[in-house]
């Protein structure tokens, strides 16, 4: 998938996406217990490059220590956990475009969204995204 529009078809044809905007689309990954997990998919450049970033939410910033994220970010294989400027935590994975396959557009989607829904069940008991 060399191309965002590339992308972007093949995210609309794999998956049900919840929103579509001009730079990112988001979908929302559902499990069997009723829990949901939203993901971010946007495109920015960088080192003269597209490059993709998956992002979900996990909780707000005063609901996780500082220290326990990045102990956490420690066992992840795959995304860390970042505070973006709203003051919440996010898991994030970062991805150059060019060289992007399914399975690397797969993994990251299936990996962030069980991660992040783990996260945020433990940190809040809620399920906001």
């Amino acid at each position: 998938m060399p191309t965002w529009h590339e992308l972007c078809e093949h995210a609309r044809t794999k998956y049900q996406l919840d929103k579509i905007e001009d730079g990112w689309f988001s979908l929302i990954w559902s499990y069997a217990e009723g829990r949901t997990q939203q993901i971010v998919v946007s495109r920015y450049e960088v080192f003269d490059q597209e490059w993709i970033e998956f992002r979900s939410y996990v909780c707000a910033e005063a609901e996780l220590s500082p220290q326990v994220a990045l102990r956490k970010n420690a066992t992840f294989g795959v995304g860390a956990l970042v505070i973006d400027d709203d003051g919440d935590y996010a898991l994030i994975h970062r991805t150059p475009l060019a060289t992007l396959d399914q399975e690397e557009f797969a993994l990251p989607l299936r990996a962030l969204a069980a991660t992040a829904d783990e996260l945020e069940k433990q940190h809040t008991a809620r399920d906001e995204h």
